[in-house]
């Protein structure tokens, strides 16, 4: 059975790309080969940097400040890091978009909590999404991921046009993005003040 590895790829890199009025540069902390392919579907991308994860702490400190329009995080070592987070902050342009993994919405509250909080700190939007994950007994799951914004929203500021014109999707369309911030009522109340919309 296919691994639908491709969807977490997929709303990873999208989400910001198509939230971003003008993506240029984009920097990937850990993930393979694949996130990095879906990033070049883009035309607009001119630079793309990668930093494995066992050197992410190093070589985000030594990276030149606003230097990238979107960074994505694809490791869940920092999700609650808040110097991690600073670093990260001091890297993105004015407007940038930054997405990474987060803890699970509905079991994993007190992490959730951290997260948002030390995200918060930093962005003017902070808002999680989801997206499905096939578990190895082969039921599907559904994971979380966290956007983080200076200025554009994902929702209402989404580039239609690329969103769904550029080729290649198999999951990722402009319905999808949309649709995956959309929160049970219990975890917007859960979690109202910390989620940045």
């Amino acid at each position: 059975m296919e691994k639908l590895h491709y969807i977490k790829d997929e709303m990873l890199v999208h989400i910001p790309v198509c939230t971003h009025a003008d993506p240029k540069s984009v920097l990937l902390i850990g993930g393979c080969d694949n996130l990095y392919a879906e990033v070049q579907k883009h035309r607009t991308i001119e630079k793309i940097e990668r930093i494995d994860r066992e050197e992410a702490a190093a070589k985000v400190a030594d990276l030149p400040e606003r230097s990238f329009d979107i960074v994505i995080v694809a490791v869940e070592d920092f999700k609650a890091d808040r110097v991690f987070w600073g670093l990260l902050n001091r890297l993105l342009s004015d407007k940038g978009v930054l997405t990474t993994m987060s803890s699970l919405l509905l079991t994993e509250e007190e992490a959730v909590r951290t997260e948002l909080t030390a995200a918060g700190e930093l962005f003017k939007i902070v808002m999680p999404y989801r997206y499905e994950s096939l578990a190895e007994d082969g039921h599907l799951l559904c994971k979380n991921l966290l956007l983080t914004s200076k200025h554009y929203h994902p929702t209402a500021d989404i580039n239609l046009q690329r969103a769904d014109l550029t080729e290649g999707f198999h999951y990722y369309n402009s319905d999808i993005a949309i649709g995956a911030f959309h929160l049970p009522t219990v975890v917007r109340k859960k979690f109202a003040g910390l989620i940045k919309l």
